[in-house]
């Protein structure tokens, strides 16, 4: 799919969509617009006069395959850092624990329980009516139950507590990669059997995850996207950041920076990369798929000296770049290796 997304003084800006999108590239403020126009759009933003002034008092608009997008086509979760993620964890209508929690607590067992609490309810009003006793002229003084349901109950009477080594810790100091796992797991209770459309975008999640933890996050979000339709993930990584790069959900990777656009299919890509590589021993699918997790964030960018990037990779970045026919000249690193600093490496 295409996501077409309306900028006020650039070019209308086109992404390539799927159930897992992801967003690299070297362009931050384009970027960033990106991510907050997602949030405001379908978070329901009531825009300011300041606001569509800059749109030329057109609201912005979000189309898919040339169809513009309801605001409520989807319920937006967005996680940016921790305090977020904390925050999807508490028992407050609309996050996702306390989805989580109404989906388990509405069993024909937990209502029965609440049911007897009311019963209950009902015996300690009589009771406390009939020792209040006051009435005066045609005026009787008594209370009556107010009765428990199950918001009430999941948003008043319960506390999330997450127990290790038979103590109860803060989910502050549960290991980050079991937070997102954990958050994960719940979202995959909520999205089951749910006629609702949920997008998740999230921004920065690398910045507190290492490579191997965010490499099996993002193989779990990638299952959770094939199991449910109704399920759409939007990554931001951050700038220095990882890619998760895989032969299903590489046509979805979008590059932003001098100019915008995605990865093709595996099979497209490698055999024009084979066809362009200037010697006979040319990576396999495997080390390709690599060497694009690595230099994905650096394509169509000629300010990339900062970078330390292996040669094999700084010459993928640069047959990707013919390829896609960007014809700034970018400058590589190509630095002489001391044989003494290899000796050492090899030791």
């Amino acid at each position: 799919m295409k996501m077409n997304v309306s900028h006020p003084y650039k070019d209308n800006i086109t992404l390539s969509f799927g159930q897992f999108t992801q967003v690299v590239g070297q362009d931050q403020q384009v970027k960033y617009y990106i991510w907050q126009i997602l949030l405001w759009y379908f978070g329901g933003k009531k825009y300011s006069e300041e606001d569509l002034v800059l749109f030329e008092q057109n609201e912005p608009k979000i189309l898919i395959d040339d169809t513009v997008v309801s605001r409520s086509e989807f319920r937006v979760i967005q996680l940016s850092n921790i305090n977020d993620l904390i925050e999807q964890m508490e028992y407050k209508k609309g996050s996702v624990a306390y989805d989580y929690l109404k989906k388990k607590i509405n069993s024909t067992e937990i209502i029965e329980q609440i049911e007897n609490i009311n019963d209950n309810l009902n015996r300690i009003s009589l009771l406390l009516n009939q020792n209040l006793n006051l009435q005066l002229e045609e005026i009787n003084y008594h209370t009556e139950a107010k009765y428990f349901n199950t918001d009430q109950l999941i948003q008043k009477n319960f506390l999330p507590y997450f127990g290790q080594n038979d103590k109860n810790i803060s989910f502050e100091f549960v290991d980050n990669k079991k937070k997102f796992l954990l958050f994960l797991f719940m979202l995959e209770v909520v999205v089951t059997n749910s006629s609702e459309k949920i997008l998740l975008v999230l921004r920065n999640l690398d910045d507190y995850l290492s490579y191997k933890e965010f490499v099996e996050c993002c193989e779990k979000m990638e299952l959770l996207t094939n199991h449910s339709d109704l399920l759409y993930i939007i990554s931001f990584p951050s700038n220095e950041g990882y890619l998760h790069v895989t032969k299903e959900v590489m046509e979805e990777i979008n590059i932003v920076s001098d100019y915008v656009d995605h990865f093709y299919s595996l099979a497209f890509m490698y055999e024009r990369f084979s066809n362009q590589y200037p010697i006979n021993q040319i990576p396999d699918e495997k080390e390709f798929l690599n060497s694009l997790r690595k230099i994905g964030s650096y394509l169509f960018s000629a300010d990339i000296l900062h970078m330390s990037l292996s040669i094999e990779d700084q010459v993928v970045l640069k047959i990707l770049n013919n390829l896609y026919q960007y014809e700034m000249k970018t400058k590589f690193s190509i630095g002489s290796i001391n044989p003494m600093l290899l000796k050492y490496l090899e030791e």
